[in-house]
């Protein structure tokens, strides 16, 4: 894979594992547009013999597996932390109302 999209391949997979979907989502922009510039550019011959359509892709479909990936598990935690206040509210309207009736 040529520099500049090495690179930038690079910094988009450091992206997603960082959560950073704002950044990963400009970054898939310009791989994309700098993927495509370098396409162009390559005489028929190379591009019939260069592996850049399948590392390109495979990168990408990384890109949306890790990202449904995440978004999977940050549900996971919300469901968890959903199931936690309900059981959290649930306890001290319990020890409010024991608290009243032992007061009457």
């Amino acid at each position: 894979m040529p520099q500049p999209l090495d690179s930038l391949a690079c910094q988009l997979r450091a992206a997603v594992l960082a959560s950073d979907h704002e950044k990963a989502s400009r970054l898939t922009v310009e791989y994309s547009a700098a993927l495509a510039h370098f396409w162009t550019g390559l005489p028929k011959e190379e591009r019939a013999a260069s592996s850049l359509p399948k590392q390109s892709l495979e990168l990408l479909n990384w890109v949306r597996d890790m990202t449904l990936m995440q978004q999977a598990m940050a549900a996971q935690h919300l469901a968890l932390a959903q199931n936690a206040n309900r059981r959290l509210t649930a306890r001290a309207l319990y020890l409010e109302t024991s608290a009243l009736g032992a007061q009457g």
